[in-house]
């Protein structure tokens, strides 16, 4: 009952952005509709904190620089250098992406929501509470589970100052991250400004991760809904049904248009991300493995999770939208042989999510309606044939395949 209940209850369109759009407030990027009264805190927010991130890669880059001519670090404390600067480089790449195409993400979450059932029954028929389930427990772990790593990678240092005081009652102060500074950032004041500009970097850079990546994931999350519905009423379409059909074949139409752009969008920052991922996997998996001291190796660890857990979100989600789920029923069909051979042929060899179509177009009740309508429905089953994906710029389909070539030690997009 409890759950029937659940179900009844209408879900909003906005409640699949509401964790992404949670870290958008944080760092002052514009939500899809957003508050007139905020919009100067929104840019005083974002700049000041793109700022601060983009300064602490900066100085890291030159801290690697001047550390590896100068023969101040080995190779080893240099992977480390270089997995620190990755990630923070690939959140900045990754905010940037939503920024330069701020207008554009908008729009398409519009028309999303101009296609969103908004009735509890059609949700209920459409099965939006299964996604919006899942969504909410995917994003939230996630979250949580990426904000606990960033936070005891930041705060580490400040514990180990700790037990160093007390053990030998002196402050032997030390940084979450290692970059250059052009003062002595040991004086007191200096460690303090300096500490928390760090902390503030390295929060900022594991939110921009997150909420592109969620954001990225909310996007598939309702494109499915949408590849559900147009194979729901292909499977429920009267015989000879014109209208229905024409608002069927726009609704998939609009669809496959908006994967494309999310493709557009995202393709650069996706090849970017896959292999700065791979860099800084294998150099993590080469710090575990080096003999390092066990605090580094805990901290070497947190970031192995984090680049894993990461890549592999974007991946399942890609692999959502490519893997069959469509409910394809089990009574035996009669066709016309010319429809029968097609669908076997080029249908049952693989299933991706956009079979579906396919198979609940054969479902329909199109046996009795008129050569035109079939011909007419057909159209739209060759269509369905293209699987939906999307790439890294064409390099690698974004799917659970492209997530274990990238997370073997010799691995990669």
């Amino acid at each position: 009952m409890a759950e029937s209940s659940e179900e009844s209850t209408e879900v909003r369109f906005k409640s699949f952005i509401r964790v992404p759009e949670g870290f958008f407030d944080v760092i002052g990027v514009a939500r899809y509709a957003p508050t007139k009264d905020r919009k100067r805190l929104r840019f005083v927010l974002f700049w000041s904190s793109f700022g601060n991130t983009a300064v602490c890669v900066v100085l890291e880059m030159i801290y690697f620089v001047l550390a590896a001519r100068s023969g101040l670090a080995n190779f080893l404390q240099l992977t480390a250098l270089a997995s620190c600067t990755g990630f923070s480089a690939l959140s900045v790449a990754k905010i940037m992406t939503i920024k330069l195409h701020e207008t554009k993400l908008k729009e398409m979450l519009r028309e999303l929501e101009s296609l969103f059932p908004g009735t509890a029954m059609l949700q209920d028929h459409y099965g939006v509470h299964r996604y919006y389930r899942e969504g909410q427990l995917v994003m939230k772990s996630f979250s949580v589970l990426y904000m606990i790593l960033i936070w005891i990678f930041n705060l580490m240092p400040l514990v180990s100052m700790m037990i160093g005081y007390r053990t030998e009652r002196v402050w032997h102060k030390e940084l979450p991250y290692f970059m250059w500074y052009w003062y002595d950032w040991h004086r007191a004041g200096y460690f303090e400004i300096t500490f928390v500009q760090q902390n503030w970097g390295g929060f900022v850079s594991a939110v921009y991760n997150l909420s592109t990546d969620l954001m990225y994931c909310a996007f598939i999350l309702l494109f499915c809904i949408q590849f559900d519905i147009v194979a729901q009423r292909l499977r429920h379409a009267r015989p000879d049904d014109r209208a229905g059909l024409i608002e069927t074949v726009r609704i998939h139409q609009k669809v496959i248009e908006l994967c494309n752009q999310l493709e557009r969008i995202f393709s650069p920052s996706l090849l970017v991300n896959f292999m700065l991922s791979s860099v800084i996997i294998c150099l993590v998996g080469f710090q575990a493995t080096a003999g390092v001291q066990p605090i580094d190796l805990f901290k070497f660890i947190l970031f192995l999770i984090s680049s894993l857990v990461q890549v592999f979100l974007l991946c399942y989600y890609g692999n959502k939208l490519i893997v069959a789920v469509g409910r394809a029923s089990q009574e035996p069909l009669e066709a016309d042989i010319y429809i029968f051979f097609l669908v076997f042929v080029s249908l049952f060899t693989h299933r991706h999510q956009s079979d579906q179509i396919s198979y609940s177009a054969f479902e329909g009740h199109w046996i009795n309606a008129s050569g035109s309508y079939q011909k007419s429905l057909l159209l739209v089953m060759v269509r369905s044939l293209k699987p939906q994906k999307l790439t890294a710029l064409k390099f690698s389909v974004i799917s659970l395949a492209s997530f274990s070539k990238v997370s073997r030690p010799s691995g990669g997009v």
